[in-house]
């Protein structure tokens, strides 16, 4: 009887973190930005979507093209893949670039391609050990994040959806934070959108 109720409390737990409902933030050029917070954290958590006139495996290769992401991704100013462990996991380093006083951020992350029944793909997106790249003086590492890429096929389009939750540490108010993630993958989608559709 034991092994049950200990499931049960897993999964409240598990439910109680992200019990909070989506809030649709922006909706603008065909790019839905939702942000919901975490009973866990002050720290809200983003998801984007958008459908793009373009193939799967173009959406792919340009997700997964480390040494490229600098080109659409929000405030990216360098970007690198270091290290391709198989065909379909990478290791991908990014500085992202912030106006004085607020210090560049930079991560270093593990993208994992997975293939789905229906056709489409999933990226999971995870920390990476912060001693794999030289950390660049006055940036600040982050370290804790997760999320994922989703590609499903749509006829000429590919429906994609990013859902993200990181903490870019140091002292940078709650309310500032927040107000990126709404700016932050709005600006990232249209500027991919803008670079597949070409």
């Amino acid at each position: 009887m034991k092994q049950p109720l200990i499931y049960i409390f897993l999964f409240l737990i598990t439910f109680n973190s992200y019990s909070q409902e989506w809030k649709l933030k922006k909706d603008k050029k065909g790019i839905k930005v939702y942000t919901r917070k975490l009973k866990t954290t002050k720290l809200c958590e983003f998801k984007a979507t958008t459908l793009i006139k373009t193939t799967l495996e173009t959406a792919l290769n340009t997700i997964t093209d480390g040494d490229n992401l600098w080109k659409w991704n929000y405030k990216t100013s360098e970007s690198k893949t270091i290290a391709k462990l198989s065909e379909n996991e990478f290791i991908v380093w990014m500085e992202n670039d912030f106006t004085w006083p607020v210090k560049n951020r930079d991560n270093v992350s593990r993208l994992k391609v997975i293939a789905l029944k229906d056709g489409g793909y999933r990226v999971n997106i995870s920390a990476e050990h912060p001693n794999t790249v030289a950390l660049i003086r006055g940036n600040i590492r982050i370290t804790k994040f997760e999320g994922y890429w989703l590609l499903i096929p749509r006829g000429e389009y590919v429906e994609i959806t990013q859902q993200v939750y990181g903490d870019p540490k140091g002292k940078l108010p709650y309310w500032i934070i927040n107000n990126i993630l709404t700016a932050a993958p709005y600006h990232s989608f249209s500027n991919l959108k803008e670079l597949l559709e070409k």
